[in-house]
């Protein structure tokens, strides 16, 4: 009997370490995240952005400037109508660039012309005329006149036009010349800028209905 109760004991103790444990308060931890938010540009064009939009200017040309026919408000196309050669124009409003971007670094706006100006109605001889030096911008402020300073666009040749004339936008193998540029933020948001475009008829520039698709382009910085 004795040795049974010997037993008995050691087989209580046994246990006594277990039960211990199970009443202890659990450990706690903490864990680290990392992650990274990608960056992303969007941006949007609007041609005639704002009312009042419209060609002026041609001064002593005999003929008053009116927006053409497929300008409409928010949309269209910019249409400077009727022009004389050999006369300046100044367009209103023409183009407004909005971006929207979380790059805190900001981005770069290139702007050039798909093409030369295509000429159509009747087609001239030539058939297309330099726009380097025809048609220009500036940034839309009240005071811009036909003869304000303004910076020339030129037709692409470092992209490929896609579509008839560049109607469907340029390609880039990497980012568009530096002396495309038209817009350099440093900051992220929602931004806009407006432009006004000059157009400056030379005396050797046939008489026909000039076409060309203008391509904005923007990157992050």
């Amino acid at each position: 009997m004795r040795a049974t109760g010997a037993a008995l004991a050691l087989a209580a103790l046994s246990i006594l370490p277990l039960t211990a444990l199970a009443q202890q308060t659990p450990a706690t931890g903490s864990a680290r995240v990392n992650y990274k938010i990608l960056p992303y540009v969007k941006a949007q064009v609007i041609p005639n952005y704002q009312s009042g939009f419209g060609p002026s200017g041609g001064l002593g040309s005999g003929s008053t400037p009116a927006v053409g026919a497929g300008a409409t408000l928010g949309g269209g196309t910019v249409d400077f109508g009727n022009v004389v050669v050999g006369y300046q124009y100044l367009y209103k409003y023409a183009a407004q660039v909005n971006v929207q971007t979380n790059d805190t670094s900001g981005f770069i706006v290139y702007a050039e012309g798909a093409t030369d100006l295509e000429g159509s109605n009747p087609t001239p001889s030539p058939s297309t005329y330099a726009l380097f030096e025809t048609l220009y911008w500036l940034k839309s402020v009240a005071g811009n006149t036909a003869f304000s300073p303004a910076t020339s666009f030129s037709a692409t040749t470092t992209g490929t036009p896609l579509g008839v004339n560049g109607a469907n936008g340029i390609s880039y193998a990497g980012s568009p010349p530096a002396s495309t540029e038209v817009w350099n933020s440093a900051t992220s948001g929602s931004l806009s800028q407006g432009y006004d475009y000059e157009l400056r008829l030379s005396g050797a520039m046939p008489t026909s209905q000039f076409n060309v698709y203008i391509v904005y382009t923007v990157v992050g910085n």
